[in-house]
C-alpha cells in the first residue's frame, strides 16, 4: 500500500489501481516471486519501473502504444551491499527529519486515574543527505524499548551489542523502527505511563422507568464523560514554536449493545456522530 501511495498519490485507492493498472502489475510482478517477498525498495522499484506521469500517459493515449515503464538498466543499488540507497545521491541542502509516532493503549478508573499501560510507537524518517551518510541514533534509557523491528539498514548487530541505531538512511521517506516500551514494575506486570495527556471521568447511571403493571416497563441509563487536557511535559516544547502545544482531533467512541432501541446524544464541544447499524 506504501509503495502504492508513492508511485500513485495518496489516496491509492481502487481508481488509482484501475487508472495506472499496467504500472501496479509490473510493481507485483517484482515485489513478489512466487509469493515470496523480492524487491520491495521505493529506491529500486523507481530505478526498475518509473513512476506514472502525466506526459507518458499524453504519449499513450495520442500512439495508442505502451507507456515505456520499465528501465533496460539496473538500478544502482543492486550492484552494491545497500539495495535500499541509489548512488550518486545529491540534495542542496542536507537535513534529515525525524518523527516520533506513538500508541498509548490504557486502562483508566473511574476516577481517571491510569490501571495499566500499553505503548508502541514507530520512527518515521525523511532522508535528504547526499553521499552514502553514516548515522548513529541514541536513546536515554535503551532499556525500556522491547519487541522491535527495524529497516534493513539498521546495523541490528550494533543495536544488540552498544543499544544505538547505526544506520546508512535511503533516501526520501521510510519507516526505521517499529517498538513497544517494557514498563516492568518488578512484579511481572506493566506499570503505568503515568499521567495521560487526556482526563476522562465517566459517570453511569442505570435502572428502570415505565410501569410494570401495563408491561412497558424497561431500562434506561445515562453515561456522562468529561474530557479534559492536563499539562504537556516542557520536554517535548521546541524553542522555535510559539505558545504551548494544543491537543487536536479528539475522539471518543462510545459501544452501545445490540439491544439498545435509542439514544440521546448532545456536546457540549464538538459533534457527535451516530451509527445506527453498527452502533
Amino acid at each position: 500500500a506504501d509503495t502504492f501511495v508513492i508511485y500513485f498519490g495518496d489516496p491509492a485507492d481502487e481508481s488509482a489501481v484501475k487508472d495506472n493498472f499496467s504500472t501496479a502489475y509490473q510493481l507485483l510482478e517484482e515485489m513478489v516471486d512466487y509469493g515470496w517477498p523480492l524487491t520491495t525498495e521505493p529506491n529500486a522499484l523507481t530505478d526498475l519501473i518509473r513512476p506514472p506521469t502525466v506526459m507518458a500517459k499524453i504519449h499513450q493515449a495520442m500512439t495508442g502504444g505502451s507507456s515505456n515503464i520499465l528501465s533496460e538498466a539496473l538500478p544502482n543499488g543492486t550492484v552494491s551491499n545497500m539495495p535500499w540507497r541509489k548512488a550518486g545521491v545529491t540534495h542542496p541542502n542536507n537535513e534529515i527529519y525525524i518523527d516520533i509516532v506513538e500508541e498509548i493503549d490504557a486502562i483508566v478508573s473511574s476516577s481517571g486515574g491510569v490501571i495499566s499501560s500499553d505503548v508502541s510507537g514507530s520512527i518515521q524518517a525523511q532522508s535528504n543527505l547526499s553521499g552514502v551518510p553514516d548515522l548513529i541514533l541514541t536513546f536515554n534509557d535503551a532499556t525500556l524499548i522491547d519487541d522491535s523491528s527495524f529497516h534493513p539498514c539498521v546495523r541490528y548487530a550494533r543495536f544488540e551489542k552498544d543499544k544505538v541505531i547505526s544506520f546508512v538512511p535511503p533516501d526520501g521517506p521510510f519507516e526505521l523502527m517499529r517498538y513497544r516500551l517494557r514498563l516492568d514494575n518488578g512484579e511481572g506486570h506493566n506499570k503505568p505511563v503515568g499521567s495521560m495527556p487526556i482526563q476522562v471521568i465517566p459517570r453511569i447511571s442505570y435502572g428502570k422507568f415505565g410501569s410494570s403493571e401495563k408491561g412497558n416497563s424497561g431500562m434506561a441509563g445515562r453515561i456522562s464523560l468529561s474530557v479534559t487536557a492536563r499539562s504537556i511535559s516542557s520536554l517535548i516544547y521546541s524553542s522555535s514554536r510559539k505558545g504551548p502545544l494544543v491537543i487536536e482531533d479528539v475522539a471518543v467512541v462510545i459501544p452501545f449493545p445490540k439491544f439498545v432501541r435509542t439514544a440521546n446524544l448532545n456536546a457540549t464541544v464538538g459533534r457527535i456522530i451516530y451509527d445506527e447499524a453498527g452502533k
